[in-house]
């Protein structure tokens, strides 16, 4: 499409939703001072630093919005695609661009000058209202996406991109085709994981027959997804009390949102280190959900959800440590934080290797390494909190490790590793989680919605003890799905305690 004349730009003008109704007046000033342009593939449209001074609409091809670090790496905060417009917040607030902007394939742009905007703006009131509605939908947008990339994990953020990709009307039934519009590197960016992390998103869907990837193009087993979402035990393996879907930039996506922890994050000056507390107190957990994961596959039980559960889990660990560094303030925290950082890194490789019995004995103690190292520092973000408060949701967050812990040891038991430890252990895990539950219970007996949750919370402790005292009259496997299963619905009635405790009035 060439725009040789002010009639073909006047006919795009007033077929954007921008500019519907607008009389012949206004769009005849927009289109004085508007113009064509068209970019090569890998061309830059603008960088940051570049002064604002025009509206863009893409008319055809691809525009991809990033930042670049001095390092050389890049964060893709949007892609563009044909019908969409960028650089209406530089050109009313900033003035200049913080993100360049590149073609990704030969694009065609209409370019509409800020001076004719603001008249026109001023003119029309709509317009205005129109450009505040964008804006707004795009900060929500933004605002959808961060909480996402802290609260879930890559390969469920992944599905869901995909279920929008496919959008509402798909069957249920049968299988939906979609095409990936961006390369996986781009897509991996986007979602701010390495290419690998992605890639192990992918394997990791696929392995739960809820994908088939055939280079762009994706299948969804609609009839597996479906039975994957009503079963919150696998889907949203950790737990996200309440989901709310937010569409990703463009239309093109679904995020998924867990609106108690957006509320935290938005109260955090009222609570400053509880968010702090309830996720180093998180590490703890997964140091032992890591542990329980893999020797699940050791044994060759449960294998896909167990996997799937240690992928997630592991880019869990990956996102919180980044939080983590941020959040220590304390130079005691800060070195808890590069110590556990440190550790987790052996760890981290070790679960990446195929699960042997070799293996397992090595797993054993360095498991207990990141365990201590996570300890100190949700210990240190407590001191530095020194309220009431901080110590129960320090608490709360001790019954959600221990409910991995003890399902760990179980398994290593079984496996002949260390076997009397392991009975010590698990005698030690099960008094302190007892323990532990009734000083909770005593605490905040005047919160009828937490003593509803620790009710849930003992009947869930009381199944997952009975189904690891029947390993003398039953074969292992059934037994070790049992323990699976009933320490994963613990741990989620557990997770909610903890963040209720979290939101309690400091």
């Amino acid at each position: 499409m060439v725009l040789k004349n002010d009639n073909a730009r006047k006919k795009i003008l007033r077929e954007l939703p921008l500019f519907a109704r607008l009389s012949t007046e206004l769009l005849a000033e927009l289109v004085s001072g508007s113009r064509s342009a068209t970019f090569s593939r890998g061309q830059t449209i603008v960088r940051s630093g570049d002064p604002a001074n025009w509206l863009y609409v893409l008319l055809s091809g691809q525009v991809k919005l990033s930042l670049s670090s001095n390092r050389g790496s890049e964060k893709i905060l949007d892609v563009i695609e044909a019908g969409r417009s960028f650089g209406e917040a530089e050109l009313f607030g900033t003035r200049t661009f913080l993100a360049g902007a590149v073609a990704l394939k030969p694009t065609q742009l209409l370019c509409i000058a800020g001076a004719p905007m603001r008249r026109v703006m001023s003119a029309d009131p709509r317009v205005a209202e129109r450009i505040i509605q964008l804006l707004a939908q795009r900060q929500i947008q933004m605002e959808a996406e961060l909480a996402a990339s802290h609260f879930c994990y890559g390969s469920h953020r992944l599905l869901e991109f995909f279920l929008g990709l496919a959008g509402p009307d798909r069957d249920r039934d049968t299988d939906t085709q979609i095409t990936l519009s961006v390369s996986k590197r781009l897509l991996a960016s986007r979602f701010d994981m390495q290419p690998e992390t992605l890639s192990r998103a992918l394997r990791d869907l696929t392995a739960a027959g809820l994908i088939v990837v055939d280079k762009s193009r994706i299948s969804l087993k609609n009839a597996n997804i479906t039975r994957y979402l009503a079963d919150e035990t696998s889907a949203h393996s950790i737990i996200l009390p309440e989901r709310l879907r937010m569409p990703l930039s463009g239309g093109n996506g679904y995020a998924v949102v867990d609106s108690a922890a957006v509320a935290a994050k938005q109260n955090k000056h009222l609570r400053p280190f509880c968010d702090a507390i309830n996720k180093a107190g998180r590490q703890r957990m997964l140091s032992q959900r890591l542990a329980k994961s893999w020797l699940m596959l050791e044994r060759g039980v449960m294998s896909r959800r167990a996997r799937l559960i240690l992928r997630q889990s592991m880019d869990a660990f990956d996102s919180q440590m980044t939080e983590l560094d941020m959040l220590a303030e304390s130079t005691e925290s800060r070195d808890a934080c590069a110590t556990l950082g440190q550790v987790w890194r052996p760890y981290r490789d070790l679960l990446e290797s195929a699960p042997s019995q070799s293996g397992a004995q090595e797993l054993f103690s360095i498991n207990e390494d990141v365990l201590a190292a996570a300890q100190n520092l949700t210990l240190s973000f407590e001191k530095s909190d020194g309220t009431p408060q901080g110590r129960l949701v320090n608490l709360a967050g001790r019954e959600r490790m221990l409910s991995q812990r003890a399902a760990k040891y179980f398994m290593f038991g079984n496996m002949g590793i260390q076997t009397s430890r392991c009975r010590a252990e698990l005698k030690r895990s099960s008094e302190e989680f007892s323990a532990t539950l009734a000083e909770l219970a005593s605490a905040t007996e005047d919160q009828p919605k937490i003593k509803d949750e620790l009710d849930k919370v003992a009947q869930h402790w009381n199944a997952l003890q009975s189904a690891m005292n029947e390993r003398k009259n039953a074969s292992f496997a059934p037994i070790a799905r049992k323990v699976f299963t009933t320490s994963e619905n613990l741990l989620q009635r557990m997770d909610t305690a903890v963040n209720l405790y979290a939101d309690l009035p400091g």
